[in-house]
């Protein structure tokens, strides 16, 4: 048996898998769950793997701790979406940091309760706030620079994350960051879909005097090659980078400093392509 992701309509990417262990259909979208022997356990949300035992932590390091150590001093960060627990997990590593995430799903927290022990932590932690909520209400409704740095820990643009791409979204996130706040998205991937990479840094580069694209590689998307999307008042992610606290974060797997700089490196057709939009 073999789970199958198309992307595109021009993409198509298998794993094989041993088993389903769970399907479930909430309000917004279906959410299962397979058994798979190189992968471990895999969530896949309306047919898009979403992660997986084996490189999960890839993902979770890159979103959280490159904006973290970027900065001088974040206290509060607040993440969209995220409801797998895992971008929380790698932010409470950081004792002084203190976490809301605003997940519009309760049933992606449960299931990565019941089959994703590797969070367990994040639950039960002093320093994190759930909210099952929409984040676009959430952030439209907080207060003026009240995060030092915002995740948008969110799915491909359809859906419920279909708000967390537009204007009006990124009004209110820069809005609601104090003056030398941060903002880091999930930009999809300039190797299978750089108009909608340009969009969303397009998108982005209208609120933030920086605004520049890191790559990281994941197994279980498509392509293996992804990116983030980081917007900046203040600092700039490879200048303002803190060393110390880049390497001294406990029981990592991928991020450390060397990374974190080279993550920044842009092919030149992607430098090209890019052209303003690239703001650093």
């Amino acid at each position: 048996m073999w789970f199958e992701e198309i992307h595109n309509g021009f993409f198509k990417q298998a794993v094989k898998v041993e088993k389903k262990l769970a399907e479930k259909r909430s309000r917004y979208q279906t959410i299962e769950v397979y058994e798979s022997k190189e992968f471990g356990r895999i969530m896949v949300i309306d047919g898009h793997g979403m992660l997986c035992d084996k490189d999960e932590f890839i993902y979770h390091e890159m979103i959280a701790h490159v904006p973290v150590c970027t900065h001088k001093d974040p206290k509060r960060v607040l993440i969209i979406g995220g409801g797998d627990g895992g971008t929380a997990r790698e932010l409470l590593r950081h004792e002084g940091i203190n976490v809301d995430m605003v997940e519009i799903d309760e049933e992606v927290v449960n299931i990565s309760k019941e089959f994703f022990p590797q969070f367990d932590e994040v639950w039960s932690n002093p320093r994190f706030n759930l909210i099952i909520g929409d984040g676009t209400e959430f952030v439209r409704e907080a207060k003026d620079k009240t995060y030092d740095i915002v995740l948008v820990d969110s799915t491909d643009p359809e859906g419920p994350a279909e708000g967390l791409f537009n204007k009006t979204f990124y009004a209110h996130i820069n809005r609601i960051l104090k003056d030398d706040g941060i903002v880091v998205a999930q930009g999809e991937s300039w190797w299978i879909d750089m108009p909608l990479h340009k969009e969303i840094m397009r998108v982005i580069g209208d609120f933030f005097k920086i605004t520049m694209p890191y790559r990281f590689e994941m197994y279980m998307y498509p392509g293996c090659n992804w990116n983030f999307i980081v917007g900046s008042k203040f600092y700039h992610p490879t200048a303002d980078i803190i060393l110390q606290r880049a390497d001294l974060i406990d029981n990592l797997k991928y991020y450390n400093s060397d990374i974190h700089i080279s993550s920044f490196t842009l092919p030149t057709y992607v430098k090209k392509e890019l052209g303003e939009l690239y703001k650093w």
